[in-house]
């Protein structure tokens, strides 16, 4: 019964209409009154299917429907005192397609559609033709349709505010047009009710034909971009200011304007005389869960680890942990807690700089090892037990992944069934870090609670170690960044005053440039990236011939069909590789079909064209879907990967509707602390690609990928709004944060 409801619903959003032919259409009454009206159908064909619907208002209220047994057919409704029309409407049996124009019966006697709204009857919405209300979309947004244009006419799809007071041309926040052509286009405004400049043309459609359509725009900066998909090919227009922009508000309408205005004004209803929109999909981009770094930590706080059953505390050496020192005052019994991210702490050794590391295999002896950052060896999860308070912090130490417990095998420290696990005190010790000395002082009581946990997180947690540890030059490492400025700071040089200028510069550090320069580049690319497993590529013979590589400079050279398969054998991905005839590019050519498969399919997936030449100009390009290599040297392929990914990420921006220019990307850039590398501070477009570089070398990676998080918490949700509304959701590449 719900997929007959479904097909019923289907085929009223599918209304449009043809010219009459024989087909006829007898209403048993001359006018509309309460009660039965039959609508009795002519000239039709057995299989067709004949409906009546009734509207209040234009709102639909009720309907009924029949298969037409022969070229006769009668249906019945009954009409409520509060309709004020009825309509009769066939589909022709095989395609569904409406099969002649309307007829309606209405008060003042039987009337066809052209003119019975030619009044257009829409209150406070006078250049409508057909509206839907919705909730209104604030910051990012992104709404999809199908879109079916019947017939040519003066039409257009627009999205605004209704506190404009009107939603027509001169009102729109966006707007898709087609008008008067066989074009899809779109307008630049000047956010005043104008247009600043000719419509933009974004593709050409057939009419019947079923185009996917997305509108992504962002009401803070009025702009927006339209991208249409074919189910072949994906268009995208610039990004568009609005003609009207929106409020405080936001957007709230979605009008479907016909100048003709031929269309029925029903709320609610996608229909139109001339085009159909349906299966609408809306997300607001301030309603995407973004997975968040929650800041557990100790505030820099050195700890002895004491097991309480016997008052003997833990060393943290080379070699395996021991838990028989009798005082806590040796630095080789200090340990500092390293928020990880997940819920889970690393205990990191003063003297040793070694942490508490287990392979997670019960019965083991622990070790001190070096940081480990591949992998949740040194995760701990901290339960606080029955003796926990303020000034009596003992819990039972758990590893995250095997969950098993902390105990004693002799003077060793051991991981245990929970049966045997043992309570550890954390007792504070002489040796304050710098943060816990600073967080004493007035100024730092000053800034806010979110700028000091932003300063703790980053000093504290995870991001201190991956990106204070590795590359670059010390001075641009949070972590000594930080230890500079704290020694400044307590030196009592500066006045309070200072102190706290200090302080809130290192929160907006942005202005001061990047972690380090190369940071993107500095760490390489797993090839085994959590949605590679198992893929390989085959490729066509080749096509021979003299081929445009770049600009329209002609080379000889092959094209090939390369296809990337999953591992069950199913073709994931094809692209047209176009290969010059020289000895470098075709080695490079062989490295980059190797790359490609360490590189996950939602993230390339807009690649449609690569082409390699060799070229002393030594650049990487990427756009439009295409991705040029155009070098004279031989990279190996961790470096080819790299830029690869850079270049991916302009292609993947301007296929979500240059999400770095229009959707809030300009604004996340300036919240974070640091831009990604000297390069990204260029452009949004470069900082963008410049993140998915280290978004990539960092995914997969436990504790890389919670440093970036805590490092670039802004961009990092607006990356995730961007797989939210355009690849599929979080689901679709593994979240480490939701384990």
């Amino acid at each position: 019964m719900k997929k007959f409801i479904c097909l019923i619903l289907t085929m009223l959003l599918m209304l449009s209409a043809i010219p009459a032919g024989a087909v006829g259409v007898t209403w048993s009454e001359s006018t509309l009154a309460q009660g039965d009206v039959t609508a009795t159908v002519t000239g039709i064909e057995a299989g067709d299917r004949i409906a009546v619907a009734t509207y209040s208002g234009g709102v639909f209220s009720g309907f009924n429907m029949v298969w037409a047994e022969s070229d006769t057919a009668e249906v019945t409704v009954n009409v409520k005192s509060t309709d004020d029309t009825a309509r009769a409407f066939v589909w022709e049996q095989n395609s569904m397609m409406p099969k002649y124009s309307d007829t309606y019966l209405t008060g003042s006697g039987i009337m066809d559609n052209a003119t019975l709204f030619s009044d257009n009857q829409m209150v406070n919405k006078a250049d409508a033709v057909g509206y839907k209300t919705i909730t209104p979309l604030v910051g990012d947004y992104s709404i999809s349709f199908d879109l079916t244009v019947r017939t040519i006419g003066d039409n257009a799809i627009i999205l605004g505010d209704s506190s404009n007071g009107t939603i027509g041309y001169g009102e729109a926040s966006a707007i898709l047009q087609f008008a008067n052509s066989t074009n899809f286009q779109t307008r630049r405004g000047d956010g005043s009710g104008s247009y600043s400049e000719a419509s933009e043309t974004i593709c050409t459609f057939t009419t019947g034909n079923i185009y996917h359509v997305t509108i992504q725009g962002n009401t803070t900066t009025n702009t927006y971009n339209v991208i249409i998909d074919d189910g072949i090919n994906q268009y995208i227009s610039s990004t568009m200011t609005a003609r009207k922009d929106a409020t405080a508000a936001g957007i709230d309408t979605i009008a479907f304007v016909n100048n003709s205005k031929n269309t029925v004004v029903a709320e609610g209803y996608y229909t139109n005389y001339n085009f159909s929109a349906t299966n609408f999909e809306i997300v607001n981009g301030e309603t995407v869960e973004i997975p968040k770094y929650e800041y557990t930590g100790f505030a820099g706080m050195y700890y002895g680890l004491e097991v309480v059953s016997t008052g003997k505390y833990v060393r943290g050496n080379n070699g395996k942990l021991t838990a028989d020192y009798t005082s806590a005052s040796d630095t080789s019994a200090m340990f500092l807690p390293r928020d990880m991210g997940d819920g889970s702490h690393a205990f990191v050794c003063k003297s040793s700089n070694n942490r508490m590391t287990t392979t997670g295999t019960s019965g083991e002896d622990l070790t001190s090892s070096a940081y480990v950052m591949t992998d949740n060896t040194q995760h701990w999860v901290l339960e606080e037990n029955e003796n926990y308070s303020e000034t009596n912090k003992t819990y039972y130490f758990k590893h995250i992944d095997s969950s098993n417990y902390i105990g004693l095998s002799g003077t060793n420290l051991a991981l245990v069934a929970s049966s045997n696990k043992k309570e550890i005190r954390l007792v504070p010790v002489a040796g304050e870090s710098l943060l816990a000395q600073v967080s004493k002082t007035d100024a730092y009581n000053l800034l806010s609670s979110a700028q000091r946990e932003r300063i703790e997180s980053v000093y504290e947690s995870v991001a201190g170690d991956v990106f204070g540890r590795y590359g670059g030059t010390a001075e641009w490492t949070p972590r000594i960044r930080l230890d500079n400025m704290f020694t400044e700071i307590l030196s009592g040089s500066l006045t309070e005053a200072e102190q706290l200028s200090k302080l809130e510069e290192f929160v907006t550090a942005s202005a001061n440039g990047y972690i380090y320069d190369g940071q993107a580049s500095y760490q390489t690319i797993s090839t085994s990236l959590p949605g590679t497993e198992g893929l390989y590529w085959e490729q066509d013979a080749g096509t021979a011939g003299n081929y445009d590589f770049w600009s329209g400079t002609y080379l000889d050279g092959m094209l090939y069909k390369y296809t990337i398969y999953e591992a069950d054998g199913t073709a994931q991905q094809t692209i047209n590789l176009y290969v010059e005839d020289q000895s470098t590019a075709q080695t490079n050519a062989a490295t980059f079909r190797e790359v490609l498969l360490n590189i996950p399919y939602e993230f390339r997936q807009h690649l449609t064209t690569a082409k390699i030449r060799n070229d002393g100009a030594n650049y990487y390009n990427g756009g439009g879907g295409t991705l040029y290599i155009r070098i004279n040297w031989t990279p190996d392929a961790n470096n080819m990967r790299s830029t690869v990914v850079h270049e991916l990420g302009h292609i993947l921006d301007q296929a979500c509707g240059t999400w770095s220019n229009g959707s809030g990307w300009a604004a996340a850039k300036s919240a974070d602390m640091y831009s990604a590398s000297g390069y990204a501070n260029s452009s949004n477009a470069e900082d963008f690609a410049e993140f998915c570089r280290m978004y990539f070398a960092a995914y997969g990676n436990p504790d890389m990928q919670k440093g970036l998080q805590v490092i670039m918490p802004e961009r990092y949700a607006s990356f995730g709004r961007l797989r939210q509304n355009n690849l599929g959701g979080w689901g679709l590449w593994e979240d480490e944060y939701t384990n």
